[in-house]
Formats: structure tokens, sequence, C-alpha cells
């Protein structure tokens, strides 16, 4: 399945979107695997999203989600 990244700096700082064609699945805020454990094979993604951007969000479009977020120049996160 295709994912296509698209970067974008603005003046506010640098907008992250990721675009999928599965518009039936949106990922949600969950609890998930800790970001240190060794023994984990997958499940950081969303994680990391929301320490690096806790702003971040799923849209539905035309041809599937965008998931996007705002990273601020603090790397704090904003939206």
């Amino acid at each position: 399945m295709p994912l296509v990244a698209e970067v974008e700096a603005v003046p506010t700082g640098v907008w992250v979107r990721l675009h999928d064609p599965d518009g039936s699945r949106h990922p949600r805020r969950a609890p998930g695997v800790r970001l240190d454990d060794a023994q984990a094979e997958s499940g950081r993604g969303l994680p990391l999203m929301d320490l690096l951007a806790p702003g971040w969000d799923v849209v539905t479009t035309p041809v599937g989600k965008q998931v996007r977020c705002l990273l601020s120049p603090d790397l704090g996160g904003a939206n």
C-alpha cells in the first residue's frame, strides 16, 4: 500500500502530512508499547508522534486519510 509523506516549512514550524489510501482504519491514541521495551517489534510510531507533536490529528480525504502535525521550531509540537 503506497504511503506519501509531505513536508512543508511555514513561518510557525514544519507541517508533516502522511497520506494513506486506507481511509477505513484511523490511528487513535491508546496505551501502547513502552518506547524502551527492547522486546517490542512494533507499536512505537504513535507514541513517538505524541512526544514530537502532541497535537497530531487524522482527517479523512477523498483518497483515504491523512495523519498530520505541525512541528514547532522548539520541537515541542503544536497544532
